[in-house]
């Protein structure tokens, strides 16, 4: 075998994997930025109140990513929408915090208890999942569409009962962290990095791909009534 052509060979192959063009790069750029991403989002969610703008302005830019339309760094798109979104995003997140707190308690309650009353534990799980499932859709809704929270809230909840498999999947992203932290604390503290380090952003970005059909007709009969 010639030497000189066989490390010809490995250094093409290797200008290739790092060219900016080439599919590992562009895996690494992505990446990256949903480590920035996540950390931003983890740092805007500290004081609560303010979790509803931090999703919306998270599933803004992940949106951009999957569709590849801004090239703008993910920092300056984050705070961009974190703040022409926030009225809003933080008004529907104080509506779903409270309702989805209020069932959480009412679910637990009336599941302790026996006798007849026993059986309303169903209604109030049955309303737990519509508010899961609405607030699934609600904030990437409210990061992609000029809508009022009633608007947005109706909207979220035809959207996310008419694409249930969808849905579905979209949910247990979102409950993952939450669901491994009540029945496995050690595993949730084992792999902690992921929370701190990419779970979040990851996941919304892979909600948004998943997302990303559903509200395309829209955006594409929206963008036809702006012509």
């Amino acid at each position: 075998m010639n030497t000189n052509n066989y490390f010809e060979e490995r250094t093409e192959k290797a200008v290739k994997l790092f060219s900016p063009d080439s599919k590992f790069m562009r895996f690494m750029s992505v990446l990256g930025d949903l480590m920035l991403l996540n950390f931003i989002f983890l740092l805007c969610s500290v004081p609560v109140v303010t979790i509803g703008a931090s999703i919306t302005a998270l599933y803004t830019v992940v949106f951009r990513m999957v569709r590849e339309k801004d090239s703008r760094s993910v920092v300056v798109q984050f705070f961009r929408s974190f703040r022409q979104n926030f009225r809003r995003a933080t008004l529907l997140w104080l509506l779903l915090l409270p309702a989805g707190g209020v069932l959480a308690l009412d679910l637990w309650l009336f599941s302790v208890v026996t006798g007849v009353m026993r059986w309303l534990s169903i209604l109030f799980l049955l309303l737990m999942v519509l508010v899961l499932f609405t607030a699934g859709y609600a904030f990437p809704l409210l990061s992609q569409f000029e809508n009022g929270v009633k608007g947005t809230l109706k909207n979220a909840l035809f959207l996310s009962l008419a694409y249930l498999p969808r849905t579905l999947s979209v949910t247990a992203l979102n409950l993952l962290p939450f669901v491994l932290l009540y029945f496995n604390l050690y595993l949730f503290l084992y792999v902690g990095f992921l929370w701190i380090f990419l779970y979040f952003s990851a996941a919304a970005y892979l909600n948004a791909r998943t997302l990303e059909r559903v509200f395309a007709p829209f955006r594409e009969k929206k963008e036809e009534e702006k012509t």
